[in-house]
C-alpha cells in the first residue's frame, strides 16, 4: 500500500482496533476512487474509533494524492444554515468564481462572501457538485465529514444531494455519523459501515498498545468497565495515578462509564487556568471547528481576556484541541471534550462566553443572534423580535426545523404572555411543516399551556390537523376545524396557511371520500390556483369531473416554478397521483424533493413507489417501500409509513402471495376504518381481489371489484375507479359475467375516460380487448396505442387473454406470438402465477391434439378449466380441488358446468376418458 513516494501510511489504530473489515473496504474505495466515487459512513456510539478511523482514511486518501476537504460539525452550529458547508468549501473559495454566474453568486451568498437573499438548498447544492466535479477532475477529492449529525439542515440536504451522485466522479465521501441519527438521515446511495463494541480479544489488544504498564487486576477492571470502547480502553488509565495503574494501589469504587466520560474530560479541564478554561469555552461555542481562531481571539477579548496567544497555546499544549496551519482552525481532538466544556461550565461563565462571542461576529450574522439570545436569561423584547425575524428568514428558505428552534427560543424571551403563546405556535408550525413530528407535539402542548392568542388560532388549528395526519393518519382535526380556519383567515395569515390548509382538506376529501368534507372544500376553492381546480376535479367524482385532466395537468405545469411553495408542490403531486403522470415528470420530481423538507420528500416517495408498481418496475417498488415505510416509521410519519406498506402490497398482491396480503388486511383495514379512509379500505379490497385474479379465483376477484365498482357503474366515491377497471371486466369475462363486463365498458368509454388521462385511456382498451366480441381487432387496437408500452402488466394480461383466445380458436402460431410475449413480462415481474399460466397456455398450444377427441373440444378449454379437468381425472372432490386452486367449491362446480359441453361428456365420470392421453401441467 505505498504510494508514489514509496511511503506507507501509518495505520492509525485499524488494525489494533479490530477494525480490519472495514478499514479493507474504506482502503479500496479510496483506492479506487478516480475510476468511480462512493459515500460511506463510519456508524456507532461515542468514542467508539469513528473519528480515528475516519482520520487514517484522511492520511491514507492523502498518501493516494487526493486533496482533502473537512468538515467537522458542531451542536452550537445546528441552526446555522450552511455553517457546514462554509467549512467544507471555504478551500476552494478561489475556484468559485470559475463557476457560472448563476451557481457562483448562489454558493457565494450560501458561503457568506456574497451580498443578496440566500439561494433554495437545489440550487447551492447544483453549484456545490458543479465546484467539486471541477475540481475533482484536476485532482480527485476525499470529503471527510465528523459527526454527520449535527450538521445544519441546510447543509445536510447539500451533501445529501452530493451522496447520490459520486458513482460518477472522482470523489469519495466519507463521514462518520452517531448510531442513534442514522434512521433520521438520507442515506441513500451511501454504503454504513457500523462499528460494533471491540470484541475481548481486540479490546485487550488495545489497552496493551496504549497502556502496557497496566497490572492484571487493573487490566481485568478497565476490560469490564470500558465494555469494548475504545476511547474509554484508551482515556480511563490515563485518570488513575501510577501506583493505582501497576497494582500499588486500589482502583476506585466507580470507574466513569458513558456519560462519565464526559466528567473525565472535566476533570482535565479542571487542571488548567481559568482563562485557558474560559477559551477552551469559546472554541466550544464558536460551533464551526476548522474555523479560524481569530474570532475566538476577538471573543475573549470582546469579554476582557488577557494573554489571549498565551492561553490559546497552554490550551493546544493540554491535547485537549489541535490547532491546523498554515490557517490556524481549531479541532478538538474528540466530540466529548467540546460537549464535557459546555456541560461542566457554570451558567454566568457560559452567558459571558455566548456575550462575547455575539460581540466579536459581524451585524446581520444569524449567529450573533444565536448567541445574544444564548447570553439573555430575562425576557428580552428586543432579542426575542431578532430571533422572530431571523427565524422567518430562515423558514422562507427551507429552514424548518432551525426556524422552529429560533422561535421557541424567541417565546423564552417574550415579555408578555401572548407573545411567548404566538411564538410557541409558529415554533410547533415551522416544525411541523419542516417534519419534526415530536418536537412540533411538544410546541403544541406547550402552547397551550402558556395560552394561544387570538392571532394565532387558526395556525395551531392548522399544525394540530397536520400533526395529527402524519402522525396518525387521523384527519378529524383537519375535517373539524379547516374550513372555519379558512374562512377567518387574515390577509398575513392567508399567505403563509392558506394553501397548506387547502391541501389538507384535499386529503381529508380524497382519502375519506366523505361528501360533507367534499362540500367544505368546493366551497373554498373560491380565487384557487389551478392545481388546486384541477387536484379537486381529479380528486372529486373524476368520471364526472377528470376529462381533460391530462392536457390541464401539462398547462399548469407550464406556469408551475421550482421556487414556488411547499403546498404548491403537494398539489402538483396530488392532481400527478390522480392522473397516474408521476413517472412522465420524475426529473422535476427528483429536483423538489432535493428542494424541499422530509414531508414533501417523503410525499414524492410514496407516489413514485407507487408509480413504479404502474409501470413494472416491482422489485425496486418492494425495495423503496420497504426504506420508505422504515424511514417514516423512525421519523414518527406513521401515516405515510402506512402508504408505503398498502402500495408495497399491491405489488404482493399482483405476485398471487396470498398470506402476505391477508396479513396486511388484516393489519390495516381496522386502523383504516376507524379513521373512515375509504380510500385505502378500497384499495386493500382491491388488493384482495387482483391477488384472487393471480391465483384464478375469479370468482373472488370478481365479489371483491364489484363490491367497489359494481358493473356499469362508476361511483362518485370511489376516486381511482380506473384501478380496478381492468380486474372487474377481467373475473367478470372469465366467470362467464360477459354482459356485466360490457355494461361496466360502455360506463367507461360513456364517461370518457380516455379523456382524463393516458392511463385512464389505456385501462379502458385493454378492457374493450377482454369483453369485445371481435377479440381480434380489439386486442390490435391495444397493441397499437402509443401508451400500452407504459403499462406492462396490464398490456402482458391483453396479450395472456388474447394469446389464449387465438389458441382456442386453432390459431396456434399467432397465439404463441402473444404468449411468449406475455411469460416474458410475468417473468421479469416475478409474477409466478401469471406466469405458470402463460406457460400452461404456451404447452397446451404446443401438444399435439390427444387420440380420440374430437377437433375443438380440448382446444376450448380455458387454462384454468383444464386444471381442473386434469384434477377431476385424478379422483379430486370439488372440495379438494378448491383447496388445492384456492377456490370455493361452488366455483368449481360453476366451472366444471361450462367445461362437460366444451367436451361432450355429462358428467365428472367421463373427464379421464375425454382428456385421453393429453398431458395436461
Amino acid at each position: 500500500m505505498s504510494d508514489v513516494k514509496g511511503r506507507t501510511p501509518s495505520l492509525l489504530g485499524a488494525d489494533v482496533l479490530g477494525r480490519g473489515a472495514q478499514w479493507k473496504f474504506l482502503s479500496e474505495a479510496i483506492e479506487s476512487a478516480t475510476d468511480s466515487g462512493r459515500a460511506v459512513w463510519l456508524c456507532g456510539e461515542p468514542g467508539i474509533g469513528k473519528t480515528v478511523l475516519l482520520e487514517q482514511a484522511g492520511e491514507f486518501a492523502a498518501s493516494r494524492g487526493l486533496r482533502l476537504l473537512r468538515v467537522n460539525a458542531a451542536e452550537g452550529e445546528k441552526d446555522l444554515p450552511f455553517a457546514a458547508l462554509h467549512q467544507l468549501m471555504w478551500p476552494l473559495l478561489e475556484e468559485v468564481r470559475e463557476l457560472p454566474p448563476a451557481g457562483r453568486a448562489a454558493l457565494e451568498r450560501a458561503l457568506g462572501v456574497g451580498s443578496g437573499d440566500l439561494a433554495g438548498p437545489y440550487t447551492v447544492s447544483a453549484a456545490t457538485l458543479d465546484l467539486l466535479a471541477a475540481a475533482s477532475q484536476r485532482r480527485p477529492l476525499a470529503l471527510l465529514i465528523d459527526d454527520l449529525h449535527w450538521i445544519d439542515a441546510s447543509s445536510a440536504e447539500v451533501l445529501h444531494f452530493l451522496q447520490r451522485r459520486l458513482a460518477a466522479l472522482p470523489i469519495v465521501m466519507l463521514a462518520t455519523v452517531g448510531e442513534h441519527a442514522v434512521a433520521a438521515l438520507d442515506f441513500t446511495g451511501v454504503r454504513i459501515l457500523d462499528l460494533e463494541p471491540l470484541t475481548d480479544e481486540s479490546a485487550e489488544g488495545l489497552l496493551r498498545e496504549v497502556h502496557p504498564e497496566l497490572s492484571h487486576a487493573a487490566r481485568c477492571r478497565i476490560l469490564q468497565e470500558a465494555a469494548g470502547n475504545p476511547l474509554a480502553l484508551a482515556e480511563l488509565p490515563a485518570q488513575l495515578g501510577e501506583p493505582q495503574r501497576t497494582g500499588q494501589l486500589p482502583l476506585p469504587e466507580h470507574l466513569p462509564l458513558g456519560e462519565s466520560l464526559g466528567r473525565m474530560f472535566a476533570q482535565r479541564v479542571a487542571a488548567l487556568s481559568p482563562s485557558v478554561q474560559f477559551i477552551l469555552l469559546l472554541c466550544a461555542l464558536a460551533g464551526r471547528e476548522g474555523q479560524s481562531l481569530h474570532l475566538v481571539a476577538a471573543a475573549a477579548r470582546a469579554a476582557g481576556a488577557d494573554a489571549v496567544d498565551e492561553d490559546l497555546a497552554v490550551a493546544e499544549e493540554s491535547g485537549l484541541i489541535l490547532v491546523d496551519e498554515p490557517t490556524p482552525r481549531v479541532r478538538f481532538r474528540h466530540p466529548l471534550v467540546r460537549s464535557s466544556l459546555v456541560e461542566a461550565a457554570a451558567g454566568a461563565e457560559l452567558r459571558r462566553a455566548h456575550a462575547a462571542l455575539a460581540q466579536a461576529l459581524p451585524t446581520g450574522d444569524l449567529r450573533q443572534v444565536t448567541h445574544w439570545a444564548a447570553a439573555t436569561v430575562v425576557p428580552d423584547e428586543t432579542v426575542a423580535t431578532a430571533l422572530d425575524e431571523a427565524a422567518a428568514r430562515t423558514q422562507a428558505r427551507g429552514g424548518g426545523t432551525e426556524a422552529a428552534r429560533l422561535f421557541a427560543r424567541a417565546a423564552g424571551l417574550s415579555g408578555d404572555a401572548a407573545g411567548r403563546g404566538r411564538r410557541l405556535v409558529a415554533a410547533a408550525c415551522a416544525a411541523a411543516t419542516g417534519g419534526q413530528l415530536d418536537m412540533a407535539s411538544q410546541l403544541l402542548q406547550q402552547a397551550i399551556g402558556h395560552g394561544v392568542p387570538p392571532e394565532s388560532r387558526n395556525k395551531l388549528d392548522f399544525t394540530r390537523a397536520l400533526v395529527r395526519l402524519h402522525t396518525d393518519g387521523d384527519f378529524g382535526p383537519a375535517i373539524e376545524s379547516l374550513p372555519a380556519v379558512l374562512d377567518r383567515l387574515s390577509d398575513a395569515e392567508a399567505a403563509e396557511i392558506r394553501l397548506p390548509s387547502l391541501f389538507l382538506l384535499f386529503l381529508a376529501a380524497g382519502y375519506t371520500a366523505d361528501p360533507h368534507v367534499c362540500e367544505a372544500l368546493a366551497a373554498r376553492l373560491s380565487g384557487a390556483t389551478d392545481f388546486a381546480r384541477l387536484a379537486h376535479d381529479v380528486w372529486n367524482d373524476p368520471a364526472h369531473h377528470a376529462q381533460g385532466g391530462h392536457e390541464r395537468f401539462e398547462a399548469a405545469l407550464r406556469g408551475f416554478s421550482e421556487d414556488d411553495g411547499v403546498a404548491e408542490v403537494w398539489l402538483l403531486l396530488w392532481s400527478a397521483v390522480g392522473l397516474d403522470v408521476v413517472g412522465d415528470h420524475a426529473p422535476l420530481l427528483r429536483r423538489l424533493g432535493h428542494r424541499h423538507s422530509y414531508t414533501t420528500q417523503t410525499f414524492i416517495g410514496s407516489v413514485s413507489v407507487y408509480d413504479d408498481y404502474l409501470r413494472g418496475r416491482w422489485d425496486r417498488c418492494v425495495e423503496r417501500a420497504c426504506q420508505g415505510a422504515a424511514a417514516s416509521r423512525a421519523r414518527g410519519f406513521h401515516f405515510i409509513e402506512r402508504v408505503y406498506q398498502y402500495r408495497e402490497g399491491h405489488v404482493t398482491a399482483a405476485r398471487g402471495q396470498q398470506q402476505a396480503v391477508d396479513d396486511l388486511v388484516a393489519a390495516m383495514r381496522p386502523w383504516a376504518v376507524a379513521r373512515g379512509l375509504t380510500l385505502i379500505v378500497h384499495r386493500l379490497r382491491a388488493m384482495q381481489g387482483m391477488c384472487a385474479l393471480a391465483l384464478g379465483d375469479y370468482e373472488t376477484a370478481y365479489t371483491h371489484a364489484s363490491s367497489i365498482t359494481p358493473p356499469g357503474a362508476l361511483p362518485s366515491d370511489v376516486t381511482q375507479f380506473h384501478l380496478v377497471f381492468l380486474d372487474l371486466v377481467e373475473s367478470a369475462v372469465h366467470t362467464g359475467r360477459s354482459e356485466e363486463a360490457r355494461r361496466h365498458v360502455a360506463a367507461g368509454r360513456a364517461a370518457g375516460m380516455e379523456r382524463i388521462s393516458p392511463h385512464h385511456g389505456f385501462v379502458l382498451l385493454a378492457s374493450e380487448a377482454l369483453a369485445s366480441e371481435d377479440v381480434d381487432a380489439a386486442c390490435e387496437a391495444v397493441y397499437a396505442s402509443a401508451n400500452a408500452s407504459q403499462w406492462p402488466f396490464e398490456l402482458a394480461r391483453v396479450r395472456l387473454y388474447h394469446g389464449a383466445w387465438l389458441r382456442r380458436h386453432g390459431r396456434r402460431s399467432e397465439a404463441r406470438d402473444q404468449l411468449v410475449a406475455a411469460r416474458r413480462v410475468f417473468a421479469s415481474l416475478k409474477a409466478d402465477p401469471w406466469t405458470h399460466r402463460a406457460r400452461q397456455e404456451l404447452r397446451v398450444c404446443d401438444e399435439a391434439k390427444p387420440a380420440g377427441v374430437a377437433s375443438g373440444t380440448v382446444a376450448n378449454l380455458t387454462p384454468q378449466e383444464l386444471r381442473i379437468a386434469a384434477l377431476v381425472a385424478e379422483g379430486l372432490t370439488n372440495r379438494d380441488i378448491g383447496t388445492r386452486l384456492h377456490l370455493s367449491p361452488r366455483t368449481v362446480a360453476s366451472h366444471l358446468y361450462k367445461i362437460y359441453p366444451k367436451l361432450g361428456i355429462a358428467g365428472r365420470a367421463a373427464v379421464g376418458r375425454a382428456l385421453g392421453r393429453l398431458e395436461v401441467p
